[in-house]
């Protein structure tokens, strides 16, 4: 009969006898396994397994079965879209079902808002070659610039950009796609229909029956639904803490790199006005004004894409501009162009929004 509770983290569990089973990774009998994260995870274990640890116990006898519905996916395999709000377990699950599948599984992180892969305001894609208690310590293999935290900005250019992530890279027995939580409303739930069409998925796995009968009637049939826990909940300051602490490790080692005003903004006409792409951009909102105007403050910060050989390979900050030069800062210094979205971060890596406004004519 298995067993399950769920721990917080930072601690240590060591085996005396049995096995257990944590995010997918087994644990026998001599064998130790640290937590270094203040974080929750299940262990499944048999009633006749001891173990020895330190860790802090949330919920004692409890039966979610993440894991056997885990291994069931893997065995039939197939593509696996997760639908869920947000802190419903969806990233969680992604990491059972890679350590599960691990080596044959492909992730896709399309949550711009807390990406876990690689940066916010990008979505990534990873086929693991090691088990872990985080995907985030696995890194990324191809990654795009969406531009903003939240898909509700252009909904139908985040489905393409996950679809294109999909499509354009070998797939695997199991591919699983995490989705960000935005599925409250009308235009959430068109996106998320748009991107069932696109996907045909062969699973999607839910945290909340109502939803199934929201789904599109032909795909009812594939649902999976996990029993739901909780504790997987942050607020909306973590949230924003979370994304602080992604910024600041990804630019800590960065470096500034000076290049043209038209790699971005255009050709220099004069301090304060671009010219690029047919069409202008104004750096303060001062009349006469001709084409868009965006806040120069703000504009200094902006999160960039950047791009080598038409491929995004990383990001970068724009720091300051100075006539037709621009400083970024960057961890890479070989690249053919950039791309400007819509999120500008302060000195304490806060988010800001770019808003550009068209010029009255």
């Amino acid at each position: 009969m298995k067993k399950e509770i769920i721990v917080e983290g930072p601690c240590g569990i060591k085996v005396l006898d049995g096995e257990i089973s944590i995010l997918g990774i087994r644990i026998g009998k001599g064998e130790s396994i640290e937590i270094t994260r203040n974080k929750t995870y299940t262990i499944v274990y048999d009633s006749s397994t001891k173990i020895d640890m330190n860790c802090k116990i949330i919920v004692d006898n409890i039966f979610l079965d993440w894991d056997q519905k885990a291994e069931e996916i893997f065995n039939t395999g197939g593509t696996v879209l997760l639908l869920g709000d947000t802190d419903s377990g969806k990233t969680y699950f992604i990491n059972l079902i890679s350590n599960i599948a691990e080596p044959h599984v492909k992730i896709i992180d399309s949550d711009v808002g807390q990406s876990s892969l690689f940066l916010p305001t990008f979505v990534a894609e990873l086929r693991p070659n090691m088990k872990s208690l985080s995907v985030e310590e696995l890194g990324y293999e191809k990654i795009d610039f969406f531009g903003d935290i939240t898909p509700s900005i252009n909904p139908k250019l985040h489905v393409e950009m996950l679809v294109h992530l999909y499509e354009s890279t070998p797939s695997e027995k199991v591919v699983a796609i995490d989705t960000d939580g935005w599925v409250k409303g009308y235009k959430a739930m068109l996106h998320k229909f748009e991107l069932i069409y696109s996907i045909d998925p062969d699973y999607i796995v839910i945290f909340d029956n109502k939803m199934r009968d929201l789904l599109p009637t032909r795909y009812r049939k594939n649902v999976i639904t996990l029993k739901g826990i909780g504790f997987f909940h942050k607020n909306r300051s973590q949230r924003r803490m979370y994304r602080i602490s992604k910024y600041k490790e990804y630019f800590k080692r960065a470096q500034i790199i000076s290049v043209q005003s038209e790699d971005l903004l255009g050709y220099r006409i004069s301090d304060v006005l671009y010219s690029g792409w047919g069409d202008y951009l104004q750096v303060i909102p001062e009349e006469p004004c001709i084409g868009y105007y965006t806040s120069l403050d703000i504009l200094r910060g902006a999160l960039l894409g950047v791009v080598k050989k038409r491929e995004v390979i990383g990001a970068a900050l724009l720091k300051d501009i100075k006539g037709d030069q621009l400083e970024i800062l960057s961890n890479i210094t070989d690249f053919s162009g950039l791309i400007l979205g819509y999120i500008s971060l302060n000195d304490s890596f806060e988010e800001r929004r770019i808003r550009f406004r068209r010029c009255k004519s």
